[in-house]
């Protein structure tokens, strides 16, 4: 079947067109397709989180994030500051109040006081009088009481005011008297104060930080019982968690999954209904990973098989065995992870062996996993053979329909983003590519990043990574268009994982220039320190491809390369260094006005001795990401961390800098991702994956055409040259030796030179015998100038690799694995 009848059969099974051009949304609602495809990466996102399974369970989603829902907040802090700052200005007020002095309950009773009387209120003012002095005894103070109450007050000020005065006398207990302050809020919380429910859970948090658990707990329940006192309900199962977490018992860490799990149950209406439940249900979906259950490295919940006196283990091995979401969230996760830290070319027999396992051993623990999540969970362990490729496209298809059609509150949003990623990798792995051709131009939602990030990415990856180039390039033309281009912002990374996707898969320089146009960090390509100082020359007249930053190094590079060859580039050269390097051409005349008799080659030193970001590199490999050499800051400037890549320049390191292309190949493929986490995916990966993964990327580095266009003698030729202390102290000596002893240029020179042993490569040897040279010439021959005044010393191996001595030493060097040249 040709391409184009299978992305015609894709497309009438998707009905992309149909499907978007309605205008309404069930409930009659404008249709907001940004809105539909946000609600499908967030349940792609996390894939098998709590939110996701209420989703497929067919609860639907409130739209309320995690919280932690924390009693004291910088929030509440900063709220109750500026309503005190606005009701009495002359108060004075600390910088900021420690966590124990709770500041959400007043501020909640202050906002209440306002809006019942007013700001101008005499008793609003009154109450924060007192309020404040409770507070103060919270920061240390000595408040041996509080001032006193409005007198001649009506009611029902004068009932507020006297139920308000004993809650704030019982705080400043608090602060002051824990036993005195229990007493004091049990007796507001057996009467009719408006306090009551604060008091009553204050009463379980002072016994639960008395580690009076059994007591805590037992007041703790019996204030979620009482709907009464619902408006402390949240605040009371967040203490629950607490007193469970020190109490570390089996059943206390039971009841906290239970009661979590009993939240997460509620379908939206309800949720909605009651603001109460909403903040639960907040609470609760922070709550269900604190309680530990997420991935696990193990099987030990699985199999049942515990620790001598289990308290938590023990607790989510029971709630496996009860409750079908907790089962289906672990082993997601568990099985997800694979997915995530590692790419589908390490999909082999141990993989899906595992996954099927995890799976289907999840699934048998406890009965009721609703069908839809059951399936999202099982297209984990789907395998490329026919007809599970077939029904994942289905389902691929029919969840992109309900997702549109009910503006994404249908079960199925929740599912869309999984299906299709899954989809598209069993037809990877089974080399089905028009499947996936066809699929993904039908596909509806080309801006989601269940589109992008979780199925083009990984797709891309894949191909590279197994070294399939020419179907690579298939890909690129395929998928990577114009209309995917513009509609990834400039700052999103997918833009620029697609794009040197497409700069390996390039068939020419051309096209490997086309795809490097779409990459948002152009000259972190590990590949550019290899091209010929021409190539660099000619690609900074390259103002369609290039911004003017870019432009500027490229043409600072490979003057630099010539320069430090021992080459003089000639003057158009300079000049094209000079018109996109003002701040350098600054520099050079400022030398030429300072030393006007000075020749060219000594001018021509001095500028460089004065801007150490004069370099041979366009980056350099970095721990997390290549050290971009662009906007590098003022070329004058020595950088204090970087002695090696950014002042001035060491000879070329063909090895570091060929380990630095591989692993830029690796991060593109997700192959250096795997690597991270090496240990956690020993469970699915073959013995010889790395390996035979190496060798393909060696296939692709060794065609590829601006690889091939490399001159290996010139890279030979800057990896041979002298470092810049070498050169530049040598070149400074010679000229010392010959100046006369008025020569303020040569004293600067030399000094300057001296500089740059001490700031320069440290990784070549020590730079004692040069730069004691020079130290000598400078002395002797301008002993009495204030450029010898200011270097009273010379060095050796200072700063350098593992060296801590200022004096003598071997001034060790760092070594990098050896590495073979693609050719």
């Amino acid at each position: 079947m040709s391409r184009r009848i299978v992305s015609l059969v894709a497309l009438l099974a998707f009905g992309s067109t149909p499907l978007l051009a309605q205008q309404a949304c069930p409930d009659g609602s404008a249709r907001d397709e940004a809105k539909i495809t946000s609600a499908i990466d967030l349940y792609a996102r996390e894939p098998f989180s709590a939110r996701t399974y209420r989703v497929l369970k067919g609860l639907g989603d409130p739209m309320i994030d995690p919280d932690y829902g924390s009693y004291s907040s910088w929030q509440d802090s900063d709220a109750f500051k500026r309503l005190t700052a606005a009701i009495l200005p002359e108060a004075k007020q600390p910088n900021y109040y420690g966590y124990e002095c709770r500041l959400g309950y007043p501020r909640e009773v202050l906002e209440k006081r306002i809006a019942d009387l007013g700001k101008t209120s005499p008793y609003v003012k009154q109450w924060l009088t007192v309020q404040l002095a409770v507070l103060a005894a919270c920061d240390g103070e000595k408040i041996a009481e509080l001032p006193g109450p409005l007198s001649d007050q009506q009611s029902p000020v004068k009932e507020l005011q006297e139920a308000d005065r004993a809650y704030q006398s019982a705080t400043l207990a608090f602060y002051t008297d824990r036993t005195k302050a229990v007493d004091l809020y049990k007796a507001i919380g057996a009467s009719a104060s408006p306090h009551k429910g604060a008091a009553r859970y204050m009463v379980a948090n002072i016994l639960a930080n008395g580690k009076q658990l059994a007591e805590a707990r037992a007041e703790a329940k019996a204030i979620l019982a009482d709907p009464a006192l619902a408006g402390v309900h949240g605040i009371t199962q967040e203490l629950l968690g607490y007193i469970a977490n020190l109490e570390d018992t089996a059943p206390g860490w039971s009841g906290l999954i239970n009661d979590t799990i009993a939240v997460l149950d509620k379908p939206t209406k309800d949720i909605q209904a009651s603001p109460q439940l909403a903040k639960e249900y907040g609470r609760a979906l922070y709550d269900i990973d604190f309680v530990g259950i997420r991935a696990k490295a193990d099987d030990w919940w699985l199999d049942g098989k515990l620790p001598e006196n289990p308290t938590i283990s023990k607790a989510i091995v029971d709630a496996t065995r009860q409750h079908a979401m907790v089962p289906w969230m672990i082993g997601g996760q568990t099985a997800q992870e694979y997915y995530t830290k590692a790419p589908w070319q390490f999909i082999g027999p141990k993989w899906e062996a595992r996954t099927q396992s995890l799976v289907d051993r999840s699934l048998a623990l406890v009965a009721g996993t609703p069908p839809l999540a059951k399936d999202v969970f099982e297209a984990l362990k789907a395998r490329p053979d026919d007809a599970s490729r077939k029904a994942l496209w289905d389902k691929a298809q029919a969840a992109a329909k309900a997702a549109n059609d009910s503006c994404g509150t249908a079960p199925e949003t929740a599912a869309a983003g999984t299906f299709l990623t899954h989809a598209v990798r069993l037809s990877a792995l089974a080399g089905k590519f028009d499947e996936i051709y066809g699929g993904l131009d039908a596909y509806p939602f080309k801006k989601s990043n269940a589109y992008t990030q979780n199925a083009l990415v990984p797709f891309g990856q894949y191909l590279i990574g197994q070294g399939m180039v020419e179907e690579a390039r298939t890909f690129r033309d395929q998928l990577l268009k114009d209309d995917l281009w513009a509609s990834l912002s400039n700052g999103q990374g997918t833009a620029g994982v697609l794009a040197e996707i497409g700069m390996w898969a390039a068939e020419d320089r051309a096209q490997w220039e086309k795809a490097l146009s779409h990459d948002t960090e152009k000259t972190g390509a590990a590949l550019l320190n290899f091209l010929p100082a021409k190539d660099l020359r000619a690609m900074a007249k390259n103002e369609t491809l290039f911004n003017r930053d870019e432009r500027a190094l490229f043409v600072r590079t490979a003057w630099t390369r010539l320069f430090a060859r021992g080459r003089a580039p000639e003057k158009s050269f300079t000049d094209e260094l000079y018109a996109l390097n003002p701040e350098v051409k600054a520099v050079a005349d400022k030398v030429a006005t300072d030393y006007p008799k000075a020749n060219e080659a000594n001018r021509r030193l001095l500028t460089i001795l004065r801007t150490p970001r004069m370099g041979i590199l366009v980056n350099a490999p970095g721990i997390w990401e290549p050290i971009t050499m662009t906007s590098g800051g003022d070329v004058t400037a020595l950088d204090s961390f970087d002695h090696n890549d950014k002042n001035w320049w060491c000879p070329f390191e063909t090895d570091r800098l060929l380990g630095g292309l591989r692993n830029d190949f690796d991060s593109i493929t997700g192959v250096e991702r795997a690597s991270w986490s090496a240990k956690s995916l020993e469970p699915v990966l073959e013995a010889n994956a790395v390996a035979d993964l190496a060798r393909k990327r060696e296939s692709v580095l060794k065609a590829h055409p601006v690889v091939k266009s490399v001159s290996w003698s010139e890279i030979k030729a800057l990896s041979q040259m002298p470092s810049a202390p070498k050169l530049l102290a040598t070149a400074a000596t010679k000229w010392g030796k010959t100046a006369r002893k008025e020569d303020a240029s040569a004293a600067e020179a030399l000094a300057l030179a001296i500089k740059t042993t001490r700031y320069g490569c440290n990784w070549h040897g020590g730079h004692g015998k040069y730069s004691k040279a020079a130290y000598d010439v400078l002395h002797a021959r301008f002993g009495t100038t204030p450029w010898a005044t200011q270097t009273p010393y010379w060095f050796d191996c200072v700063n350098f690799y593992n060296q801590t001595s200022t004096t003598g030493g071997k001034c060790p060097s760092p070594s990098w694995p050896k590495q073979e040249i693609p050719r």
